[in-house]
C-alpha cells in the first residue's frame, strides 16, 4: 500500500464548492498566483491515475507520494515515516477508521 496527496487544489467548483463563492475564488487566486502552491484538478487526477495503473509502480509499497515542491506540478516519492511503518499504529488507525464506516477490524491484514 502507498499513500498519496494531490496537493492543494483550491478549485471553487471542486472541494471548495460549498464555501462562499467569493471566498473560494479569492483563496484560489492567492494560492495560485500569490503563494504559488496550488495544483490543478487535472494534475491531481493524472497523478492518481498514474499511481493506479502504471506498470512502473507494480509491487511498489510503503511509499508516500505527494506534489513537491508545492505548486510546481511534480509528483515526488518519499519513504513512509517511522510512525507510518509501525504496525501497532497501522492497526490503531485502521480500527479508528473502520468503526465509523462499519468495516470490521478483522479486515486489516497489516501489509504495507
Amino acid at each position: 500500500m502507498n499513500a498519496f496527496s494531490p496537493g492543494l487544489i483550491p478549485d471553487p467548483n471542486g472541494f471548495f464548492r460549498y464555501q462562499d463563492p467569493k471566498f473560494a475564488s479569492a483563496f484560489q487566486f492567492i494560492a495560485k498566483n500569490v503563494a504559488k502552491v496550488a495544483e490543478t484538478p487535472e494534475f491531481g487526477g493524472e497523478c492518481l491515475a498514474y499511481m493506479a495503473v502504471d506498470p512502473a509502480l507494480d509491487g511498489a509499497t510503503g511509499k508516500w507520494y505527494d506534489t513537491y515542491p508545492p505548486g510546481k506540478h511534480q509528483l515526488a516519492v518519499h519513504a513512509a515515516s517511522t510512525e507510518a511503518q509501525n504496525m501497532g499504529e497501522q492497526r490503531a488507525l485502521w480500527e479508528l477508521s473502520a468503526r465509523p464506516v462499519g468495516v470490521g477490524p478483522g479486515r486489516f491484514d497489516g501489509a504495507n
